[in-house]
């Protein structure tokens, strides 16, 4: 009898102890995967608006975490300071317009590449009032238009107004921040903004009535491409691994959020509650024709097609002649996305 107690107690022991091993593993390896997590700083390209609910969508459905990542995202002020900051390291990524990223780089060194697209043309336009007479990219001439300085429209608007056979010198810039721009437009302080063109459902919203005109840059110079996941050459180098997991995991979140305009709009609304899920859904719907081109199913989120670069560069070059010509090389990681050509 004394035995078989024994022989239980002994067993009941092991088994205690067994169970206590591995709850104490369990809590160890959590503890651990925390540590583990790479913190990254993120930006979006130009403010906080329905087009990036995708980094949101990667962090809220765990996307960046599955690939070892803590990622905190901060609202971008277009796409020079983005590349700027970058390369200065108070950015580890972001997203930033690859022509205009040409432009600062071709005239100052700045180390930093892109590695995926996040749209295959670009977004980039003007925006102005139904009524105010602005039906076309000339009518700009002599008018007042705000942007964030260092973004996209304004950096490239030189090639803008060459193609639309006006003098760039005619245009008054007002420099704005890009929440401001909606409410510049509406008061009708300035003619028009620089503003990407699924920006359209919220001007209309904020404008009242009236509504607005897009005057986009793919209609008049359509060998641009978009916006691009940027890093720096330093960390392409030394971490690509990083780097492809990051990549991987923005690239999951793009294309969720693409599938599900509306869920991707209340994920959006639930990070950064000013923003309206439903003029979030209707951003994504439109850059959906942007960002998911027949390739771009076929081969995969986040394609770059080395034609399309290469014409982007080749523009560039030939109308802003930069200081150092740049080539796709110069501009282009490849081996972190699905890529086309050579």
């Amino acid at each position: 009898m004394k035995r078989r107690l024994f022989v239980q107690l002994a067993v009941g022991l092991a088994a205690l102890t067994v169970i206590g091993a591995a709850a104490g593993a369990g809590s160890s390896a959590d503890r651990h995967a925390k540590r583990a997590l790479t913190s990254i700083t993120y930006s979006t390209s130009f403010g906080t608006l329905g087009r990036d609910c995708y980094a949101y969508v990667a962090l809220e459905k765990g996307f960046f975490r599955d690939e070892g990542f803590a990622v905190k995202i901060v609202p971008g002020a277009g796409s020079v300071p983005i590349a700027q900051g970058i390369a200065a390291g108070t950015l580890d990524y972001g997203v930033a317009d690859v022509g205009a990223v040409a432009v600062a780089k071709g005239s100052a060194a700045i180390p930093v590449k892109f590695v995926a697209l996040i749209q295959q043309k670009t977004m980039s336009s003007f925006l102005a009032l139904k009524g105010s007479g602005i039906t076309k990219p000339a009518d700009l001439a002599g008018k007042k238009v705000a942007a964030a300085p260092g973004g996209t429209e304004i950096t490239l608007l030189p090639l803008y107004a060459k193609r639309a056979g006006f003098d760039v010198k005619s245009v008054t810039f007002v420099p704005a921040a890009p929440p401001a721009l909606p409410q510049l437009l509406a008061s009708k302080q300035v003619d028009a903004v620089g503003q990407f063109t699924v920006g359209v459902p919220a001007f209309n919203v904020t404008v009242g009535g009236e509504g607005v005109v897009s005057l986009p840059y793919a209609k008049l110079v359509p060998g641009l491409v978009g916006i691009g996941l940027f890093t720096s050459e330093k960390r392409i180098a030394q971490s690509p691994g990083e780097v492809k997991r990051f990549a991987r995991a923005l690239l999951k979140g793009e294309k969720w959020a693409l599938d599900n305009p509306g869920q991707a709009g209340a994920v959006l609304n639930k990070h950064v509650p000013l923003q309206n899920p439903v003029l979030a859904a209707k951003e994504l719907r439109i850059m959906k024709t942007y960002a998911m081109t027949p390739d771009v199913r076929k081969l995969g989120m986040g394609l770059v097609d080395r034609k399309n670069v290469a014409s982007t560069i080749s523009i560039i070059n030939n109308f802003f002649k930069p200081k150092e010509r740049m080539t796709v090389s110069d501009m282009y990681a490849p081996g972190f996305a699905p890529s086309k050509g050579k």
